[in-house]
């Protein structure tokens, strides 16, 4: 997996045309309010500790396998 630092848009334009815009990382943050953008480079929320709560709150672990929600809590460490 890429980070996202690592995406470049003009190399990896095949890569992003293949992929639905709700699997797209570029897309990700479209429809974020700009001032929890401000506050997330800011270091005022935690994106990667939201990611986490998300995933456990779906119940599934860090490859997005179904585990339960107390499994994947413990897992994600929420």
């Amino acid at each position: 997996m890429k980070h996202i630092k690592d995406f470049n848009l003009n190399e990896d334009v095949q890569d992003v045309d293949e992929l639905s815009d709700e699997k797209n990382p570029i897309y990700i943050f479209n429809t974020t309010h700009t001032s929890l953008l401000v506050k997330a480079i800011k270091g005022e929320i935690d994106l990667f500790e939201l990611a986490k709560k998300q995933l456990a709150n779906r119940g599934v672990d860090e490859n997005g396998f179904w585990v339960g929600f107390d499994t994947a809590k413990k897992i994600h460490g929420v």
